[in-house]
């Protein structure tokens, strides 16, 4: 959805608010899809102040989709904003400076909008914050049920730090170091 902050022929001081129903596309997060959905819609707010136009998306949405650590359908629910300033005047302003969503006082009020939501999620997506997740061997559900696979075999790569013997005192070696143990190192 495409907003002309031209035609909407503000002075001044003045304000222009209105709620738009958008649809938004699933996001895909951590190689994750998660369905977006904005029941109360995408509220729009545009200022004109000195210089140009304050532009304000505010939204709730619920996004559903799989935990990121057991794979339970996970709800989330967001509260996302954003601001952005279109200069009415190209003097001073930077190309890099102005806004990707705004062209030409032309706003793109759908990728703003998702971009806000976007910037809002969490970094991982999870059905409740105290989820166990998966257990990494055999992939039992740690939520509904406990394992058993950490205690009956551990990686033998590793079996040789088991011996490792640290004295108390020793400063980054161990006992059979060759700091320790008057051999030069070298050849």
């Amino acid at each position: 959805m495409i907003l002309s902050l031209a035609d909407l022929s503000l002075r001044s001081g003045e304000r222009y608010e209105r709620i738009y129903l958008l649809e938004f596309a699933p996001i895909v997060q951590g190689g994750q899809e998660y369905t977006v959905l904005v029941p109360d819609g995408v509220h729009v707010m545009v200022d004109r102040v000195t210089g140009g136009y304050l532009v304000k998306v505010a939204l709730d949405a619920k996004v559903y989709g799989p935990c990121a650590r057991c794979l339970d359908e996970a709800v989330v629910e967001v509260h996302a904003e954003q601001q952005e300033f279109a200069p009415t005047a190209k003097d001073g302003w930077e190309e890099t400076e102005a806004s990707d969503f705004i062209k030409d006082l032309m706003v793109d009020v759908d990728s703003l909008a998702r971009e806000a939501l976007i910037l809002a999620l969490p970094s991982q997506v999870v059905c409740r914050e105290d989820c166990k997740g998966l257990c990494g061997v055999c992939g039992l559900d740690l939520n509904r049920d406990s394992c058993h696979c950490a205690d009956e075999k551990s990686d033998e790569r590793w079996s040789r730090l088991k011996d490792l013997k640290l004295g108390e005192g020793a400063q980054g070696g161990s006992e059979g170091s060759a700091e320790g143990s008057g051999e030069t190192g070298a050849p």
